[in-house]
C-alpha cells in the first residue's frame, strides 16, 4: 500500500514542476517585427504622415527590443548572443537602407540637384537614426555601454559617412563652393540649405572638425584666396583708394555676414583673415601710395571717412605704422611750411597769427587722431613727432637779424588773450585755454616759457587795467597738470601775493583812518613776495612829494605788522592815474609811475629839457627818453610837445605840455612801456634760464647719486635727462660740466678703477 500510494504521487509532483519553465524566445521572429516596424520608417519618410507608428505600434517594438534584451532567445544556428546579434542587425539594416534607397538617390548627380537631395536624403537620415535609437534605447543603455562599442546614434553616423558621405564628399562640397560663388557674385541663394549641407560636413567628423576643415574648409579658403586676389587685382588698376576701400569693406562685411549665417564659428576668423591678406595686405602700399588718392593726398584734402576707413581696414591687419610714419611726415611738413612762412615777419604783430595758425593745425589733426584713428598710440607719438620737430623750430630772419622761439610767442600770445578775456565766452576760453596747454606740451623748452610768463604774468597782475584771476588760475593748473608743483610754485605765489595785497590794502585803509592821516591822493599798495616774482630793477627816482606822505605812511603800518620783513620800493612797476586839465574838459590819464612824475614836474614849469627832467627824476637817460617818447609820440596820447627829432631824445631836447590835446575819451590809457617784454629782458630771461638749468642740472645729479651711491657716466647722462624732460631737453655737453663742476666742489669722484664711473661723496 505504501509503495503503491507513493508512485500515485510522482506523476502529479512532475506536473507542477513545469508549471515554471517559460518558453524560449525565437530571434528570427522578433527581428521580423522590428524589421517590418523599421521598413514603415522608411515608407513614413515620403509620406505625408506626422508620425511613422501610433502607439501601440511604438510600444510593442520597443518591448520587442527589451525582450531581446532580457529573456531567454532562441538564436538557433546564429552566432552570438541575442543583443549582440540585436546591435549588428541595427547596424545591417542600418547600412542596407543607406545602400538600397540612399546611395541610388544621389549617384550622378551633381550641384544644385545633388545639395538639394543630399540635404533632404541627410534629414531623413538622421530621422531614422532617430527613432531606432528611441526604439533601441535598452540595447544602448546597457549592451553599447557595457561591451565598449559605439553607441547606436555613432553607428549610424558611420554608416552614412563610408557609404554615402566617402563618394559623394567631393561633390557636395563643389555645389556648396559653386553657391559661395554665386553670393559673392550677387545672386541669391538658400542660406538655410547651405547651413543644413555644412553641417553635414560637421557631423561627420563624429564630435571633431576634422571632416569640416579637410572636405570643406581647406577648399573654401583656397578658393577664397584665389577670388579675392582676382577681385583685388581688377579694383587696384581701374578704381580710385576711396573705391577700393569702399569695396574692400563691403566685401570684409558680406564674409563675416555669410561665415556667421552658415559655416562653422571657427571660420569666421581665418576666412576674414584670408581675404584681408588678398585684399589689404598684398595692396597696402599700392593704396598708401596711389597717386591722386592715396594716403597724401586724402590728408591733404582732409577726408576724414576715407582716412577712417583706411585706418580700420588696416588695423584689421595690425600694420597701421606705415599710415603712422606717413601722417607724421605730411604734418612735420606742414608745419615747416607755417615756419617758414612766417619766418621774415615782424612777429610784434604776427604773434597772435601765428599761434593760432599751430593751434588750429594741432586742433585738426588731433582731432583726426582722437576721433578717425581711436586715439591709436601709433598715431599719438607720430602726431607728438611731427609737432615736437616745428614748433621747437625758431624763427630767425635774416633781414631783421632775430631769432624768436615758440615759447616766447606762446606766452606772448597768452598775454595777448589774457588781457582780453572779456572777449571771449567762458566756455570757450577754457577751450583755448586746453588747446594752448596741449601745444606747450610739445615745446621742448618749457622752463623757457615759464620765465616769459612769469615776466608777463607780474606786468598783468601789477601794471595791466585788467586781469582775468579766474583765468589765470586755470591756465596755471592745467600747467601744474602737465608738469608738476614744482613748475608752477612762482606762478601760483604770485596770484596769491595779489589776492593778500588786496586784504592789506583794506588793512592799510583802516589803519590811515584810525591813525587820522590824510593821504594827498589815492593809494593803492601791494606787497610781493621776492621768491616768486620776477627780479625788478630797484632804481633811485626821486619821489614827487605828492607821493611822499603814501609812502611813508604805508612803511610805518607795515613795519608794525612785522618786524623782520624790509620793504623795497619797485617803482617801475606803479600805475597812476593822474587829473589833466583841459580847456575842453578834464582828463583821466592812466599811465605809468614814471610817467606820472614826469608829468608833475610840469606843474611848477611850462618847458624842461631832457636832461633836467633826468636830473630831477634820478632815472637813467635811457628810461627818461623812453618815457618822454610815449608822452608826445603816441597820436592818440601827445600829452607833450618836443623840439627836435620827433624820434630821438636829446639831453639838450626841450619838452613843453601840449595845450593843444584833444581826445574825445575822458580816461585816455598812456601807452605802458613796461607792458612790452623789451630786448633787453629777453637776454635777461636766457640768461636767468641758463643760469637756473645750471643749478636743476646739478640738483638732479645729486639726487641720483646720493640714491644709487656709483653710476657710470651714460646712465647718469641718460637718469638725469629723463629727470629734467619735463621742464627742458638738457644738453649732455652741460650735464658733463655739471659733473666736472662737482668733481671740483668735491660732491662726486670719479672711481679709481673705472675712469667713467663716478662715486657719490657724502
Amino acid at each position: 500500500m505504501f509503495l503503491k500510494n507513493k508512485n500515485k504521487q510522482a506523476p502529479a509532483a512532475d506536473k507542477n514542476a513545469n508549471k515554471g519553465v517559460r518558453p524560449q524566445t525565437n530571434f528570427d521572429e522578433k527581428w521580423k517585427v522590428l524589421q517590418d516596424g523599421f521598413d514603415s520608417l522608411i515608407d513614413f519618410l515620403d509620406s505625408d504622415q506626422k508620425r511613422p507608428f501610433d502607439y501601440d505600434s511604438y510600444a510593442n517594438l520597443y518591448n520587442t527590443v527589451y525582450n531581446l534584451c532580457t529573456q531567454k532567445v532562441d538564436t538557433g544556428k546564429l552566432a552570438g548572443g541575442p543583443t549582440e546579434l540585436l546591435y549588428d542587425r541595427y547596424k545591417k539594416c542600418i547600412s542596407q537602407y543607406l545602400t538600397d534607397r540612399v546611395v541610388p538617390s544621389l549617384k550622378e548627380k551633381q550641384g544644385e540637384i545633388l545639395l538639394t537631395e543630399a540635404v533632404k536624403r541627410w534629414r531623413d537620415h538622421n530621422i531614422v537614426v532617430r527613432y531606432m535609437v528611441k526604439l533601441f534605447n535598452y540595447l544602448d543603455r546597457y549592451y553599447t555601454k557595457h561591451s565598449n562599442r559605439d553607441s547606436l546614434k555613432d553607428v549610424g553616423l558611420k554608416c552614412y559617412q563610408y557609404l554615402v558621405y566617402e563618394s559623394i564628399k567631393k561633390d557636395m562640397a563643389q555645389a556648396l563652393l559653386d553657391k559661395v560663388l554665386k553670393e559673392r557674385n550677387g545672386e541669391g541663394i538658400d542660406r538655410s540649405m547651405m547651413k543644413d549641407g555644412v553641417n553635414l560636413f560637421i557631423e561627420m567628423g563624429l564630435n571633431s572638425l576634422s571632416a569640416y576643415e579637410k572636405d570643406f574648409e581647406a577648399l573654401l579658403f583656397t578658393d577664397t584666396s584665389a577670388f579675392y586676389k582676382r577681385e583685388a587685382a581688377s579694383w587696384i588698376v581701374t578704381d580710385s583708394c576711396p573705391e577700393y576701400m569702399r569695396k574692400a569693406e563691403d566685401r570684409l562685411n558680406q564674409e563675416q555676414g555669410r561665415a556667421q549665417a552658415y559655416l562653422h564659428t571657427t571660420t569666421e576668423s581665418q576666412l576674414i583673415k584670408r581675404v584681408e591678406a588678398e585684399l589689404i595686405t598684398d595692396q597696402q602700399n599700392h593704396l598708401l601710395d596711389m597717386e591722386n588718392s592715396g594716403f597724401t593726398p586724402l590728408l591733404k584734402d582732409y577726408k576724414t571717412e576715407d582716412l577712417s576707413r583706411m585706418y580700420r581696414l588696416f588695423k584689421r591687419i595690425g600694420n597701421q605704422k606705415p599710415m603712422a610714419e606717413r601722417m607724421r611726415d605730411y604734418v612735420r611738413q606742414e608745419g615747416m611750411n607755417v615756419v617758414e612762412a612766417y619766418q621774415e615777419k615782424d612777429m610784434s604783430e604776427n604773434c597772435s597769427a601765428y599761434i593760432e595758425t599751430l593751434l588750429n593745425l594741432q586742433e585738426k589733426y588731433s582731432k583726426l587722431v582722437n576721433v578717425e584713428f581711436e586715439k591709436d598710440n601709433l598715431f599719438l607719438e607720430a602726431l607728438k613727432d611731427a609737432f615736437t620737430s616745428f614748433v621747437n623750430t625758431d624763427l630767425e630772419s635774416e633781414t631783421r637779424k632775430t631769432k624768436t622761439s615758440t615759447a616766447e610767442l606762446l606766452s606772448t600770445y597768452c598775454d595777448t588773450i589774457m588781457k582780453s578775456t572779456d572777449k571771449v565766452g567762458e566756455d570757450k576760453l577754457e577751450d583755448l585755454l586746453e588747446r594752448i596747454v596741449h601745444l606747450f606740451g610739445y615745446i621742448d623748452d618749457k622752463d623757457m616759457f615759464q620765465e616769459y610768463y612769469r615776466r608777463q604774468l607780474s606786468k598783468r597782475l601789477l601794471v595791466a587795467s585788467r586781469s582775468n584771476h579766474d583765468a589765470e588760475r586755470s591756465l596755471i593748473a592745467k600747467l601744474k597738470m602737465r608738469c608738476g608743483a614744482s613748475f608752477t610754485s612762482k606762478l601760483e605765489g604770485m596770484i596769491k601775493d595779489k589776492s593778500l595785497s588786496e586784504d592789506l590794502q583794506n588793512n592799510f585803509a583802516e589803519f590811515v583812518d584810525s591813525s587820522k592821516k590824510k593821504l594827498e591822493i589815492d593809494f593803492t599798495p601791494q606787497v610781493l613776495t621776492t621768491g616768486f616774482w620776477p627780479a625788478f630793477k630797484i632804481d633811485q627816482l626821486t619821489i614827487p612829494e605828492e607821493f611822499q606822505s603814501c609812502l611813508s605812511s604805508f612803511k610805518e603800518f607795515y613795519d608794525k605788522r612785522t618786524e623782520s620783513r624790509s620793504l623795497k620800493w619797485v617803482h617801475s612797476m606803479g600805475t597812476c592815474q593822474v587829473l589833466a586839465k583841459y580847456e575842453d574838459g578834464n582828463k583821466d590819464l592812466l599811465m605809468s609811475t614814471y610817467q606820472a612824475c614826469v608829468l608833475l614836474l610840469f606843474n611848477q614849469t611850462t618847458d624842461l629839457p631832457a636832461q633836467d627832467i633826468q636830473k630831477a627824476l634820478q632815472l637813467p637817460f635811457e628810461d627818461v627818453k623812453k618815457n618822454l617818447l610815449s608822452l608826445c609820440v603816441s597820436k592818440q596820447a601827445n600829452i607833450l610837445k618836443k623840439t627836435g627829432n620827433a624820434k630821438k631824445v636829446e639831453p639838450t631836447d626841450a619838452f613843453s605840455v601840449n595845450e593843444e590835446f584833444k581826445n574825445k575819451n575822458r580816461r585816455i590809457k598812456i601807452p605802458n612801456l613796461v607792458l612790452k617784454i623789451s630786448k633787453e629782458e629777453v637776454q635777461d630771461i636766457n640768461n636767468t634760464t641758463q643760469e637756473d638749468r645750471k643749478h636743476a642740472i646739478e640738483a638732479a645729479i645729486v639726487r641720483l647719486m646720493k640714491a644709487r651711491k656709483k653710476m657710470d657716466h651714460q646712465t647718469l647722462v641718460m637718469d638725469c635727462s629723463k629727470q629734467l624732460m619735463t621742464h627742458f631737453v638738457p644738453d649732455p655737453k652741460v650735464i658733463k660740466r655739471r659733473i666736472e663742476d662737482l668733481i671740483s666742489r668735491e660732491y662726486l669722484e670719479r672711481d679709481s678703477k673705472q675712469t667713467n664711473v663716478y662715486n657719490y661723496l657724502a
